[in-house]
């Protein structure tokens, strides 16, 4: 049977990081079958006392060691560590490697095919670069609020940790990449990223493509009244994405009785539906509160609508297509079992 892939199975990786970017980056390569030795402060990673489950499955299937990195003594053990290492991941600010006593120079002269992964804050030059940063305060300098996702433009932060899991991604990835170029020509390289950039280049994919992000947000071709959340009747709500044309009729054909003025042909395209944005959302709105969200789903699955559930909570542990995807898996270790994320795709229809 075929074997969820590990091609990185023989690889050491030494990780100093604390909180979610790089210890998730390095669940990420530890999927893959990485093994990631983790030297944590002596008081461990803050993440323990805020979140131990959350702790837990970052860090499952991982070596932790607890080391004083500025004594003498824990800097040997990091050195020790790195010898015959392939990646270093650290979450320091700029310069504090440096003087722990691990220059660049240093790393480069005596582990020569050593990746250095530096995930900062902002990045290793630029006038922030000594600025502290966290999931909240990057959101907001990256540009995440620059461009409306509704026409009430609410500024509320996202429900999980958007940026921290960005630069998770995007520095896993820049590791994998750096690694295999090492094993080509035996030289490593100083992979320099930051919680900022992973944000903002998603942000720049849509900014720079507008000519109206400066507009109210009832003139922004993104912002649609016929793609939003809306509550129904009850607690829950729904989420529409019709953006086509043919989701939108098959939508008013099945939900909407003969005299609606929903059915108005003035709506029947995007640039129609787009013209009264504010009035397609108030019948919107008041359409959906007629029934519960039970109603509106089933009826989007009889019909092959864009139109889902809202989950709340670990009401979502239980959607039939998070099951049959097999997302959620079962872990152990010393302490019993638990829940874990598998990696988000399958290799030949294996799951981690």
């Amino acid at each position: 049977m075929t074997a969820f892939p590990k091609p990185l199975a023989g690889k050491r990786i030494i990780d100093l990081s604390l909180f979610l970017p790089g210890p998730y980056a390095g669940m990420l390569l530890h999927s893959f079958g990485a093994e990631i030795i983790r030297l944590e402060p002596p008081d461990g990673d803050p993440v323990l006392r805020m979140s131990p489950d959350l702790h837990r499955i970052l860090h499952r299937g991982k070596t932790i060691e607890r080391v004083d990195l500025k004594t003498p003594q824990g800097q040997a053990r990091l050195a020790s560590l790195l010898d015959g290492a392939d990646a270093l991941i650290e979450g320091f600010r700029p310069g504090v490697l440096a003087r722990l006593g691990f220059t660049p120079e240093r790393l480069r002269r005596e582990y020569p095919g050593l990746v250095i992964a530096s995930i900062s804050g902002y990045g290793a030059t630029g006038p922030y670069r000594d600025h502290p940063a966290h999931d909240m305060s990057v959101l907001g300098v990256a540009g995440y609020f620059s461009l409306p996702s509704e026409l009430s433009d609410p500024i509320a932060r996202p429900n999980i940790r958007l940026a921290d899991v960005l630069c998770a991604q995007s520095a896993a990835l820049s590791i994998l990449a750096a690694m295999v170029q090492a094993d080509k020509t035996g030289q490593g390289c100083v992979v320099d990223t930051s919680i900022f950039e992973a944000t903002a280049a998603p942000v720049l994919l849509s900014l720079l493509a507008r000519d109206d992000a400066d507009a109210p947000p009832e003139q922004i071709g993104l912002v649609m009244a016929d793609s939003a959340p809306y509550r129904c009747a009850g607690s829950g709500y729904v989420c529409i994405a019709t953006l086509e044309d043919k989701y939108w009729a098959g939508f008013v054909d099945c939900a909407t009785p003969a005299d609606s003025p929903l059915r108005d042909p003035a709506y029947r395209t995007r640039a129609g539906r787009d013209a009264d944005k504010p009035g397609l959302a108030r019948l919107l709105a008041d359409l959906f509160l007629t029934k519960p969200r039970e109603y509106w789903a089933e009826l989007a699955d009889q019909h092959t609508l864009p139109i889902t559930p809202m989950w709340r909570g670990k009401e979502l542990l239980s959607d039939p297509q998070m099951q049959a995807r097999q997302l959620v898996r079962q872990g152990c270790d010393e302490h019993g079992a638990f829940d874990i994320p598998t990696y988000p795709a399958a290799f030949d229809g294996v799951r981690e």
